[in-house]
C-alpha cells in the first residue's frame, strides 16, 4: 500500500498536466464545427430574357424593411451580381426592398419589395455544434416594377454554401 502511495504522489503532478495537455488537443482537433453553420441565403441575379444570364447591376440599395436596427445591407452599390440576404429567426417572414438609383429611375424612387416566407426547421447538427436553423420556403412576394420573378429552386435555405435564391430582372439591351 506504501508503495503504491509513493508511485502516485511522484505522478500525480505530471500525470496530471499530461493528462490535461491531452485532452485540450484531441479536444480541439476535432473537424465537426468547421463546416458552415450558417443557413444564409445567397440570391443571384439574372436577366428575364428567353435565356437567363447572370447580370451584374448598377446603384442599388438593399433594404431590410421592419427589421430591427440598421437594415442596409448594401448602400448605392455599383456592380453586384449577388448578395446575402439574412433570414430573420424570430418571424417566418423576412422583407427587402430594392431601390434603384440611376438614372430616371432613382429620380422617380422606382423601387421593388421582395417577401420571402417561410417555416424556420431547427436542425440538430451535434453536441460540439448545436443547432443550425433552415428555411423551407412556403412563398415568395414581390413587386413587378424591375424584378421579374424571384425563385427558391431547392425550395429551402440550408447552410450548403450555394446560391439558393434566384432575382430576375428585366433588362433592356
Amino acid at each position: 500500500m506504501r508503495l503504491s502511495g509513493n508511485i502516485l504522489r511522484k505522478f500525480t503532478g505530471p500525470g496530471i498536466f499530461l493528462g490535461l495537455i491531452v485532452w485540450i488537443i484531441t479536444g480541439c482537433s476535432t473537424s465537426e464545427c468547421y463546416d458552415n453553420q450558417n443557413s444564409l441565403p445567397l440570391a443571384g441575379f439574372y436577366s428575364s430574357q428567353e435565356v437567363p444570364a447572370a447580370i451584374t447591376i448598377d446603384s442599388i440599395t438593399i433594404l431590410g424593411v421592419g427589421a430591427p436596427g440598421d437594415s442596409i445591407l448594401q448602400d448605392s452599390v455599383r456592380s453586384i451580381s449577388e448578395v446575402y440576404l439574412p433570414f430573420r429567426i424570430d418571424q417566418e417572414s423576412t422583407t427587402y426592398a430594392i431601390y434603384y438609383l440611376q438614372g430616371i429611375l432613382g429620380q422617380w424612387g422606382i423601387h421593388d419589395i421582395i417577401t420571402f416566407n417561410y417555416e424556420i426547421v431547427p436542425m440538430f447538427v451535434s453536441a460540439a455544434c448545436g443547432t443550425v436553423y433552415y428555411y423551407k420556403m412556403k412563398s415568395i412576394d414581390y413587386t413587378t416594377n424591375i424584378i421579374d420573378s424571384v425563385t427558391c429552386p431547392t425550395g429551402e435555405i440550408t447552410n450548403a454554401n450555394v446560391e439558393n435564391l434566384k432575382i430576375y430582372f428585366r433588362v433592356s439591351e
